[in-house]
């Protein structure tokens, strides 16, 4: 049995409760006009639920240690890690390029807004790439960073941008083999994290967060305020 993220939410009802969306918009969509495609689609498939195990290990990380920060998670796809973040009672932006997924996101929104209406005020979604999208926002030195699963094969200059946006924040966690690309060897996840713990404060690796899982989280930081 899973623990509550919050007193408010049951963390094993939030599961079922998104796995129920997944469903209802995988039906009515389709996987490719909903954005889900295979990663999504699998879940619903192998009935994994709403969350992947590592969304899970990875709120649970943030509420412990960054519960009062803003959470920026960019590349969110469909918006499940901040789903469970904001009804946990964080405030988080999510950020997502692929307009179907967009599309996807904010349905899943609108029915956890119609559920729980406080989380409303403390979840938004920007349709956009990261960082250009987010610049439009501003930066805000006591935030958090958060990268997932964005195996997109950032062009270099891409990724330029995104490593030169880092220090903006307080803190920056992201899985070193899901970056840009996927990176399978640790001398090359290793080279990853080093070249961005030079930039930073203080860095270290999050193998909690991982478990027995194939995820390589990492933290990085950037600001003395957090």
């Amino acid at each position: 049995m899973k623990a509550n993220l919050a007193p408010s939410v049951s963390l094993d009802f939030l599961d079922g409760y998104l796995f129920r969306l997944l469903q209802e918009i995988l039906a009515d969509r389709g996987a490719e006009e909903s954005g889900f495609f295979d990663y999504y689609s699998s879940r619903i498939k192998e009935r994994i639920g709403g969350l992947m195990e590592y969304e899970e290990r990875l709120a649970r990380y943030l509420l412990a240690h960054f519960r009062d920060r803003h959470v920026v998670h960019a590349g969110t796809g469909i918006g499940t890690l901040p789903c469970a973040l904001a009804c946990s009672g964080m405030t988080v932006t999510a950020i997502e390029n692929y307009r179907l997924r967009v599309a996807s996101a904010r349905r899943i929104r609108a029915a956890v807004v119609d559920t729980w209406p406080d989380v409303g005020p403390r979840y938004d979604i920007i349709e956009g790439l990261y960082p250009g999208a987010w610049r439009r926002e501003g930066h805000e030195p006591n935030s958090i960073l958060v990268f997932t699963n964005v195996a997109s094969n950032w062009n270099p200059a891409q990724q330029a941008a995104i490593l030169q946006s880092m220090p903006a924040f307080g803190v920056v966690i992201l899985d070193l083999r899901l970056f840009g690309r996927v990176r399978d060897d640790d001398t090359e996840r290793t080279g990853l994290f080093d070249s961005i713990a030079a930039t930073a404060q203080s860095a270290e690796r999050l193998p909690d967060i991982a478990g027995h899982l194939d995820a390589h989280f990492a933290r990085f930081v950037f600001s003395d305020k957090v």
